[in-house]
């Protein structure tokens, strides 16, 4: 096991639809702070969540889309700076956790 509790955060990020690609892309643009991710749709619910039209209303879910990326936390904090530069809006959420450990199993 690999051990990255004082070197490695995980950073999750939360953000509508339309700004996806436009993040995906931000994130391969920075290779020197994002060593890769993965991302997933997903659905929120709650309410803090914004509605975007009429079948969000009825079923109750808002779609989103999550990013996951496991960095230092520098790097983690300078990407963060980046992004509320370019995607500043209430409709996208973050966390940071730290890594327990992360690394591959060959």
């Amino acid at each position: 096991m690999n051990s990255t509790a004082d070197t490695h955060v995980v950073l999750t990020l939360v953000v509508p639809p339309e700004a996806e690609e436009a993040l995906l892309e931000t994130l391969l643009d920075h290779p020197h702070l994002v060593p890769g991710f993965t991302s997933q749709r997903i659905e929120g619910q709650g309410q803090q969540v914004t509605f975007v039209g009429t079948a969000e209303h009825v079923r109750g879910r808002a779609a989103y889309r999550r990013v996951e990326l496991v960095l230092p936390p520098g790097n983690a904090d300078r990407l963060l700076d980046l992004l509320r530069r370019e995607f500043a809006s209430p409709r996208v959420f973050y966390w940071v956790v730290p890594a327990l450990s992360s690394g591959r199993l060959a």
